[in-house]
């Protein structure tokens, strides 16, 4: 007689944010970063990617000035929106 599988009751974790972050020039580099500010995703252009919500920075040019994005539902994202709503960074002296 064949054994049942055994079925462990896991805990479903939260369900996955689709994030779209879109640069304003084709040739962008774009890192994603979690919160704990380790790179997490690199793209060009357009980064797209499937994560739990969270706390994440994104920055357009690795070392660039990191603009936070909280991800709590499937997000689209611009580089002139997050500009725009954070300013733009001064550079350092």
């Amino acid at each position: 007689m064949a054994k049942k599988a055994k079925t462990e009751n896991i805990a479903a974790g939260p369900a996955p944010c689709e994030l779209v972050i879109v640069a304003d020039a084709p040739d962008t580099e774009i890192w994603l970063g979690n919160d704990h500010g380790h790179l997490i995703q690199r793209a060009t252009g357009t980064l797209k990617a499937n994560l739990v919500p969270g706390e994440y920075t994104v920055e357009f040019g690795l070392g660039a000035f990191p603009y936070p994005i909280r991800l709590e539902q499937s997000s689209v994202y611009k580089e002139s929106e997050l500009v725009e709503n954070y300013g733009s960074p001064t550079p350092r002296p």
